[in-house]
């Protein structure tokens, strides 16, 4: 692995418009680090996996990184669990969603886990497809009757131009290419078609407002190559001729965010909801979304 200072990986930004913003990744060695581009406000892995080392982190690790890291509220530990412990994910995310869908249309996941998003596109009455590399997940969305490819390569070599609508949700952050990655999406399209993503927010309001040492360490995963802003990934976006738009979002709550800066650990969400009220819980989240100190965002993009 090259310790040489990178060029941004996003933009192409030359090296001396790179600085480190994270010494400390996740799951990472020492050699790794999360670097951010003046230019384009990005923030990539650097030095970068190899693809073999990807794909074989995706077939048959992943879900073991994810129990270890994950606070209890997400079970890893078998495909019912944690369609079982996403249901709230389902709820939260159907509202960015909700004027997508519509029965009878064909929506591809990408990323689809254990399909519990496929699940519910199913009783909405859509034609769901799944796309899971996970060995441990693939084979039991089969069983559940959902079609599922193991890649986006496999699925393109039978269809084209034939989804309505294709989702992911924390998928773009693990790819390496993402101009790419999109581009392969669009063509999946019909005319009109719309992509809707959930990604990672780089203002996290617990790594740009707040100093937590705990948390630093936690936050920067070896399995993303990067963390986006608007910012970042509208020039690549502008370089695909689509419509598109971006939507603040904020998964973790003021109790979340307490237990981090006071015990350095997750597992806080929804405490303190007995001595503060939930419209107080809202108005922070509220707060955090307008003025873009948020952990999430979604990405809308049109297909012209």
């Amino acid at each position: 692995m090259s310790m040489d200072i990178p060029e941004c990986r996003l933009c192409g930004a030359l090296a001396d418009q790179q600085f480190v913003r994270a010494k400390h990744v996740y799951g990472g060695t020492s050699q790794h680090k999360f670097w951010e581009c003046k230019k384009c406000e990005g923030v990539y892995l650097w030095p970068v996996p190899s693809p073999d080392e990807e794909v074989k982190f995706y077939a048959n690790e992943f879900e073991k990184f994810m129990s270890d890291r994950s606070a209890k509220d997400r079970d890893w530990t078998g495909a019912e669990k944690h369609i079982l412990t996403n249901q709230d994910n389902v709820n939260r995310r159907w509202l960015f969603l909700q004027d997508d869908i519509k029965p009878g249309c064909r929506v591809l996941e990408i990323g689809c886990s254990s399909g519990f998003m496929l699940d519910a596109f199913k009783n909405a009455g859509m034609l769901p497809v799944g796309i899971e590399p996970s060995l441990r997940f693939l084979d039991f969305i089969k069983e559940r009757g959902h079609k599922d490819y193991q890649s986006l390569d496999e699925l393109r070599e039978q269809q084209t131009n034939s989804f309505d609508l294709i989702v992911h949700f924390f998928v773009l952050e693990h790819i390496r290419d993402t101009k790419n990655f999109l581009h392969q999406q669009i063509e999946l399209l019909k005319p009109g078609g719309k992509i809707i993503a959930e990604v990672p927010c780089v203002n996290d309001p617990l790594t740009s407002l707040y100093n937590i040492p705990a948390f630093e360490k936690f936050y920067w995963s070896i399995a993303h190559h990067y963390y986006f802003k608007p910012r970042s990934l509208a020039p690549i976006l502008d370089r695909l001729h689509c419509r598109y738009r971006f939507v603040p979002e904020q998964r973790y709550d003021l109790g979340n965010h307490i237990v981090w800066m006071t015990e350095g650990k997750p597992r806080g969400q929804g405490r303190f909801l007995d001595i503060f009220s939930q419209e107080f819980f809202d108005q922070y989240k509220n707060q955090l979304k307008a003025s873009w100190h948020c952990d999430t965002f979604f990405v809308y993009i049109e297909k012209q």
